[in-house]
């Protein structure tokens, strides 16, 4: 019987080792750049969720989509949709998830995530005025899945589509 209970206070205290060093650990994720501003915490869950892809390029030469837009505050440059994309939370288990607008990147290849609170129409013209690339007085053609496409800015973001954004100067 002594065993056994001390097999119980041995797992016991290793148990809380265990919690204290893993909840050290996660304290020191470093804090992320992209803040959305007081008017994003909505508390809503995400109820859509898809995904374009996006080429660009500029007078011929391609252009990267960055990683991180919607999210980092250096890439996020337009908040008129923020309360329809998600704050920046600590989960239970310590694990930071940051704001994101509803228009983002997770990575550099063109995906373009749709992650809304809300069922809407979402544009080309939205994602990029949060990239905030500047197109003023450039030429700009839209080719979707193959399509020649009128206005870039007013394009409806649609599910597995695949657009090229050619701009020349």
């Amino acid at each position: 019987m002594k065993a056994q209970n001390g097999y119980v206070v041995l797992s016991t205290v290793m148990g809380i080792i265990f919690m204290l060093y893993f909840s050290m650990i996660l304290q020191t994720v470093p804090e992320l750049s992209g803040q959305a501003p007081a008017e994003n915490k909505t508390g809503n869950k995400i109820i859509m969720h898809t995904h374009s892809s996006l080429n660009v390029t500029v007078n011929g030469d391609f252009l990267l989509v960055p990683n991180g837009v919607g999210i980092n505050s250096t890439l996020w440059n337009e908040h008129s949709l923020d309360k329809f994309g998600t704050e920046r939370k600590i989960t239970t288990f310590g694990m930071i998830t940051p704001a994101m607008s509803p228009l983002h990147t997770h990575d550099s290849s063109g995906l373009i995530h749709v992650e809304s609170t809300e069922y809407r129409n979402y544009t080309l013209g939205d994602f990029l005025n949060i990239w905030g690339l500047p197109l003023e007085g450039r030429k700009v053609n839209l080719i979707t899945d193959g399509n020649s496409t009128e206005n870039y800015a007013n394009h409806t973001l649609k599910g597995m589509e695949k657009m090229i954004l050619k701009i020349e100067d």
